[in-house]
């Protein structure tokens, strides 16, 4: 890995981090922030929103009445780049409130498409869906060894 790859890891890296401090700061502006202008955003109850403004919008009553006090217990599983600008970083979290931690029931698995933009990395997808601890359970069992 080239020191401009580490680099630029550690700035996606840094991103996911400033994406999961604003959650539990419950600051819909700061977590909307992470994402380009016209990034698509898709939760795991469905719902497909497009744009900053849109991701921001749909927080603030989640941050406010829904999930207040809540935090992201997740974690990058995963980062690829497929180009110098474009990265893919698969991830694993829950949200989750007071001493509570990700757990089989809860863990929800993520998607973030990550763009160099104007020297920033920002994420421009993100698509949420959660896991099924038993089917996961049974299907990896039998899945192929990954490649390297």
């Amino acid at each position: 890995m080239t020191t401009q790859q580490l680099a630029d890891e550690t700035a996606i890296r840094t991103l996911f981090d400033d994406l999961n401090r604003a959650w539990a700061d419950g600051d819909a502006a700061a977590f909307a922030a992470c994402f380009t202008a016209d990034a698509d955003y898709v939760t795991f109850f469905g719902p497909h929103y497009r744009g900053r403004a849109d991701i921001e919008e749909m927080h603030r009553p989640v941050f406010e009445k829904w999930q207040k006090g809540s935090r992201l217990d997740g974690e990058i599983t995963s980062l690829r780049f497929v180009t110098p600008d474009v990265a893919l970083v698969h991830g694993k979290g829950a949200v989750v409130k007071g001493r509570g931690r990700r757990n089989r029931f809860n863990t929800k698995v993520n998607l973030f498409v990550a763009v160099r933009e104007d020297g920033e990395w920002r994420f421009t997808a993100f698509h949420n869906t959660k896991q099924n601890w038993l089917l996961t359970a049974l299907t990896t069992r039998h899945a192929p060894a990954p490649v390297s």
